[in-house]
């Protein structure tokens, strides 16, 4: 059985308890307590209209959230550890943090995204504490230890909880035509081996803030295209997200700490004339600890790193144009055909000639016409 029961009540009841004990309540007695006091709607209380709410000023909009109802199964009054965060028919759900909570480590099965909507909060994630300001866009790998606490009663934030498969289908993919980048996010988040988060600095951008408004505001609507419309928004909130990073250019994440993508971005757009001492001077390491950071963030030395980018351009060439091998080995930084031809044989395991007969033959076969 599902009950219905109201973000302010909730906040209410949190306050009282603790203005009353002194102590902060576990988040599954507060909603036994609303539900023993019957202070809950036994029916769905109706579809919103969001559009109203959407454009409401940041204060409006956090006071007149507090009439919306969250619904919940009864299995949470008995059985809180098996209740799904994330429903079993839904790739992802968008909550409401309440303030004076009692915190607590834990972990989940997805991925968490925690928004700063407003104020501060704390971080714990393994042995280290970190305070998040507004803007700060967090995503925590599954099965991570943390917790996340609101330092005041004017800090908001709205986490959201992703299942797996849904997360590595929406945020990668924006990722493809940034093969490091991509490789990099990937390392970070998806490794069965570490724990890890991914901290991006989006100062606290007007768009970013608005999606994470409507992607909080759609998981009141409760009919047949609320899942649609969660993809569509998340997806949204995404590419806002990377497009803030490559604006601000500020990041870390909790093995290495420091920002280190601005490395790769640079080898990214300089890997035809970019050498490792140029590198080095330009980012201020010695050459052994530059190649370490390569190596560690990557999972390609240097070499290997420029090779890569520079085939990747070669298939395109081969691919698309009529270019010669020529005029590809010049476009791709190699200082004669000679060498282009050997790297490219080596990397792909057939000659330039071959690999675009080939292409040409299978794309004949899928497209005929």
């Amino acid at each position: 059985m599902n009950f219905y029961i109201s973000i302010g009540e909730i906040q209410d009841h949190i306050e009282e308890y603790h203005r009353s004990t002194g102590e902060a309540p576990d988040f599954p007695f507060i909603l036994h307590q609303i539900y023993t006091q019957k202070h809950y709607l036994k029916e769905f209380p109706g579809t919103i209209d969001t559009s109203s709410l959407i454009r409401l000023e940041d204060d409006d909009f956090l006071k007149e959230i507090r009439k919306l109802y969250f619904y919940f199964s009864d299995k949470i009054l008995h059985i809180p550890e098996r209740f799904d965060i994330v429903p079993p028919n839904a790739g992802l759900t968008v909550v409401y943090q309440f303030w004076g909570c009692k915190d607590f480590i834990h972990l989940h099965d997805c991925f968490e995204i925690d928004y700063v909507y407003r104020g501060q909060c704390e971080l714990t994630f393994l042995d280290e504490q970190q305070i998040l300001t507004e803007g700060d866009f967090c995503i925590l790998s599954p099965f991570t230890r943390h917790n996340v606490t609101l330092l005041n009663k004017d800090s908001y934030i709205f986490p959201i909880y992703i299942k797996e498969s849904t997360f590595s289908k929406l945020f990668f993919p924006l990722l493809s035509s940034d093969d490091i980048l991509s490789d990099f996010f990937r390392k970070i988040l998806s490794s069965s081996e570490e724990a890890n988060y991914l901290l991006i600095k989006t100062d606290a951008s007007c768009e970013i803030k608005d999606l994470v408004k409507k992607l909080f505001l759609e998981n009141f609507r409760y009919d047949n295209y609320v899942e649609r419309c969660n993809i569509y928004w998340i997806n949204l909130l995404f590419v806002y997200v990377l497009r803030s990073y490559h604006i601000y250019q500020q990041f870390s994440y909790y093995k290495s700490g420091p920002d280190h993508i601005p490395i790769v971005r640079y080898i990214q757009s300089h890997y035809k004339t970019v050498t490792l001492p140029i590198l080095a001077e330009r980012f201020h390491y010695s050459v052994p600890y530059l190649s370490k950071i390569i190596k560690e963030n990557t999972g390609k030395n240097f070499t290997q790193l420029i090779k890569t980018l520079k085939m990747k351009e070669a298939l395109e060439y081969l691919e698309k144009t009529d270019l010669s091998i020529e005029e590809i080995s010049e476009k791709t930084g190699y200082n004669s055909a000679d060498h282009f031809y050997r790297v490219f044989k080596e990397y792909q395991g057939i000659s330039p000639q071959q690999y675009r007969k080939e292409f040409l033959k299978k794309r004949a076969e899928n497209f005929p016409w």
